[in-house]
Parts: C-alpha cells; structure tokens; sequence
C-alpha cells in the first residue's frame, strides 16, 4: 500500500503551526532558542565546517573545448531490480543515478540549489495562480521519447493517474505531491498544461514534468514489471543500449533522436561493482571517475584529481519503534541518547581531508538554505539516557545491564556483508549503548539482499545506513516517516500529526516562513526519535585525465551532452 490523500488538514493558528504531542517543542513557528542556524540568503548558506567545500567542485570546460567522442566509464554499486525508477523495486537502488544521463525535465537544478527553466524540455514553466496553486507548463515541441513520439500533455495526465494513489496496481514509491494534483488541463495545444494543486505545496516543482511516456503510465503491468531487464524510454541525450546482469554493465550511447545539442561522448559504460573494487579499478585505469569513501579515499588518492564539494549523503540510525522495547519513545530517546555522534562524523569526514561535524537535521544538510541543528534534544548524555530508561521502568543490575520484569534490554541489530562504514558505525553504537546497560546483538547479513530481506520487512531492531538529501527536502523526506505504510518508512511508526507535520510544512509558500517551519517540524520528529541523524559525508570524486563537466557536486546536475574530456578519449 502506498500513502492514502492526506485526511489531516493543516493546522493554522495565528501564523503558527501546531505540532501537538511533543513536550519539548513548543507549539510555534520559531524553532527553540538554543538552536543553532546558518545564515539565510537568496542562496544557499554554508556552517562553518563546509566553508571550504564548494558546491560544485568538476572542472567546467565550454563545448567547443571538450573534445568529439570517447567513453566515460562509471560504476554504481548495485544492480537495479527494476530499471523504472518510480517503481517501489526500484526504492534505495541506482536506478535513478545510473539512468541520469538518458533523463531529462523541465526544471533543472543549479549549482546553488535552486532551480531553473531547461530550454531542452520546456519553454517556460511558471506559477500563474496561488489560490489554488497553479502551474502553467509550456513544452518544447522538439522534445520527444525515445521511439520518437512527442512529449506531450497526454503524458503528463497519464503520468500522474499512475502516480497519485488513485489505482493501487500501480506500485509506485510514494504517491506524496502527486496525490495533491486536482487536475491538469490541457491548454492552447498538446505541449501546454496547467497543473493545479488542491494545496498549496512548496516543493512544486518536482511534480509538474512527466517521467514516463503515456502507454507506460496507463498500464500497471508495464509500469511495474517491463523494466527488469530493459530501461525506461529515454528523453535525454543518451538511450541505454544494453544492460548484462551476468556482466554487471550497462551501456548507453547517443540519442539518434534527441534534439538538443549533440553528446560529446561516443558511449557511457556503468559498471556494477562494490566500492572497494570501484576504487581498485579507478587506480587500474578501468574507470574514469569514481566516488569515494573513507575505506576507499586511501586507495583512489594518489591518481588524477580529487574533487570534494559539500555533502548529500548522510548516515543515520533507524529505530524500529514498530516492535519490542523501542516502542516506547522514552526507549528510543534513551538510544539516542546514549549514541556518541562525533566520533562517528570523525569518522565520516577525517579520512576524506574534511571538517567533522555531527548531522543535526532529519531534513536538511549543511548547505542548504535553512538549516539548524535541531540535535539538541538527542545530544549526547549518558545520564540523561539512563534516566530515561528509568522513566521507562528498568532497572540497572550489578553487572550494568538494564532490565524490566526480569528480562533485559537486547536489540539486534544487523550488518550488511562487507561495508565497512556501515560495520564501523554499527560497533561505535553498540558501543555507546553497552554503557547505558543495552546490550545489541550485531548480526552479519549479505549486503545484496540486505533491504530486501532485513531492511523493508522490518527485521530489525537498530539498522544504520546511508540516506541522501534531496534538493525539494521536505517531500523526499516525509516517507521516511508518513504514513506508516510508505514503502520507504522503516520506522515502525506512523501517527497522523506526522502527516499533519508535514503538509503544513509543505502548504507554505512564503519562503522565510517555510524555513522556520522546516527547522520546527525537524524539532519535533527528533524528540520522537524514529532516526538519529550521525554525520554528512562530504562528496568526494576521483577523476581520471581531461574528464570535464561532471565529478563531485552536492546538488547541481551534469548536462550529459556536455560531459566528455578535453583530450579525447579512446
């Protein structure tokens, strides 16, 4: 099942939003006083540990000086389920990174976060109503799917009957944006729509370009399982010519079809490999650009260049407060508690030459407009973690184990196979833990079958791994924790004032507003301590020879028909 129309309307009392249930945030727009904030602007503001990261660190080269042809040899850590990255297979995978390069959309993502018109896909793209919110869409009549059929309104109609909850046989990701469309009509010809919202949401922009050609959208049966082994239709420079799961290789080439300006590159190859032998293959001279990790900077360091920018990809723990003893929030408040967040963010960033910093947002990352530490709530005491636990009826025993009714606390905790971050965060919780009398049981799966036999099934207690930040944060966000049955929520909870949260946060279209709201709902769902944030990776790239127009960024997206080398490439 995926998240029902919203039934929780937004609560609005004199400018303020209320989230009620929460002892330790009050019921106001303005976060709490000890927060920390960066400053706000017009663009994105920085805390000082990413002062000296860029948010965009590739080496920039105008076509005329990338040179005619060559292939760019990429690696992903995984292999796809489903190659339909809306598709709920396709959740935490590669699918949309790998397919980056044949994708293309009507709002394009700067440098700096924001957004802009892509001439390629779209005329003009504005709001020409605010009650109800509407968006006036006009496509460029040049652009066209991969079989050569015109991008048209049609697609984005049907492309939103299959995304917006209205039939279950669809099994999409999330149906959260989609689900507050009211309708989209089409305009003085097929490339011009309006979208209209029975909301207000701020996050707009991600919800007014159609992903999908139209005879995929109207058919369940395709939209959930023809992409296994083929990719979606294509709307950008390059199409996926094969994929080898035997091989683990996915191979893209020109677009005969597209009409923007034409690809420096001959050929794109994705080769799936883990990143210890991604870094091994960079050093070979089998790979021309590869990221890195603090188990992987060491290996990758000494060759070509290495880019750093601000990070996306951060660490956390999840609770499972669905079952046993984190079902109590004074449980799940102990835990995080008890975690030690520096060391694990040293831990994160010392190996890669950077800053170390804890996390302190479930929503934002350093970088981005807005954003607080909103940690304090779950910063770490001991003490205050075992008096919590006190509050929750256990007792210490002789030995420092915590128990209740004779039975002590033990969470399992499970390891995919072969990760190191994610073994190295897991021994520093269990750690902190055993000192606060939780004993945690790590226990070693395969890393290939980890979410979906661990992770989406909720067979856990405690499981850390890696989340990325979106650059439209609150939309991605919320089905990490609304409605219970988001096929990306592994909390175990759902209750509705996450839902009422969320949508009075993404109703707001003033943007001062809008921040002070983020950082109080980012107050709120740290004191229910479904997820403790850990620590921001910076983003690290090694990058082989004249590679231009792609390496490491935090949000800004490569134009792929740019991306090539300055010597050409054999």
């Amino acid at each position: 099942m995926r998240s029902p129309v919203a039934a929780v309307a937004s609560v609005l009392l004199a400018g303020s939003l209320v989230l009620s249930g929460c002892s330790s945030s009050s019921s106001k727009d303005e976060p709490s006083s000890k927060t920390s904030q960066t400053p706000t602007s017009s663009t994105s503001a920085k805390t000082p540990a990413e002062t000296a990261l860029p948010s965009t660190a590739w080496r920039t080269a105008e076509p005329a000086d990338v040179a005619q042809g060559g292939t760019l040899r990429l690696a992903a850590a995984t292999l796809p389920k489903n190659f339909n990255p809306l598709q709920s297979d396709a959740a935490d995978s590669d699918a949309a990174r790998i397919l980056a390069p044949t994708t293309g959309s009507a709002v394009r993502i700067t440098a700096d976060g924001g957004w802009e018109v892509d001439p390629d896909y779209a005329k003009s793209v504005e709001v020409t109503d605010k009650n109800p919110l509407t968006v006036k869409v006009e496509l460029n009549p040049k652009a066209v799917w991969q079989g050569g059929t015109a991008i048209t309104a049609q697609d984005m109609i049907a492309f939103w009957k299959a995304q917006n909850g209205s039939n279950d046989d669809f099994q999409v990701i999330s149906t959260a944006g989609y689900d507050n469309i009211s309708a989209i009509t089409v305009g003085k010809d097929k490339f011009t729509y309006a979208v209209t919202f029975k909301e207000p949401t701020a996050e707009w922009q991600q919800y007014v370009y159609p992903r999908l050609a139209a005879n995929v959208s109207a058919s369940p049966k395709l939209f959930n399982k023809a992409f296994r082994s083929r990719a979606i239709s294509s709307n950008g420079p390059f199409v996926v010519t094969s994929i080898d799961r035997a091989k683990g290789l996915i191979t893209q080439e020109p677009n005969p079809r597209w009409w923007g300006d034409p690809p420096k590159l001959d050929k794109i190859t994705w080769n799936i490999a883990d990143p210890s032998v991604q870094a091994e293959a960079y050093v070979n001279d089998e790979l021309d650009a590869v990221d890195l990790q603090a188990s992987t900077y060491d290996t990758a360091k000494g060759t070509g260049t290495i880019q750093r920018a601000a990070g996306v990809d951060w660490s956390q723990v999840t609770l499972n407060g669905g079952r046993g003893p984190l079902a109590d929030v004074n449980v799940r408040r102990a835990v995080a508690r008890a975690i030690d967040r520096g060391p694990i963010a040293t831990m994160a960033a010392t190996p890669l030459g950077a800053p170390a910093e804890p996390l302190g947002s479930l929503l934002l990352v350093p970088g981005q407009q807005g954003y607080r530490n909103a940690a304090r709530q779950i910063s770490h005491d001991p003490a205050a973690a075992r008096a919590l636990l006190a509050d929750a009826g256990y007792t210490a025993g002789a030995d420092g184990k915590v128990t209740k009714d004779g039975k002590p606390l033990e969470l399992t905790m499970p390891v995919p196979d072969g990760t190191p971050a994610n073994a190295a965060r897991a021994d520093a919780i269990a750690k902190d833990l055993a000192e606060i009398g939780i004993t945690v049981t790590q226990r070693p799966v395969p890393a290939a079958t980890f979410f979906d036999d661990v992770v989406i099934p909720l067979d856990f207690d405690l499981v850390t791994f890696m989340r990325r930040a979106s650059p439209f944060p609150v939309a991605a966000a919320e089905p990490f924790y609304f409605p219970l049955d988001s096929p990306q929520n592994y909390t175990g909870i759902g209750p509705a004032r996450f839902g009422t949260g969320f949508a009075t946060v993404l109703g707001t279209l003033d943007e001062n507003l809008l921040l002070r709201r983020i950082s109080k709902l980012d107050e709120w769902l740290m004191a229910e301590a479904p997820v403790v944030p850990l620590a921001v990776t910076p983003t690290v790239v090694g990058v082989r020879g004249g590679l231009v127009n792609y390496g490491a960024a935090q949000f800004e997206q490569p134009d792929w028909a740019s991306v090539g080398f300055v010597t050409k490439k054999k």
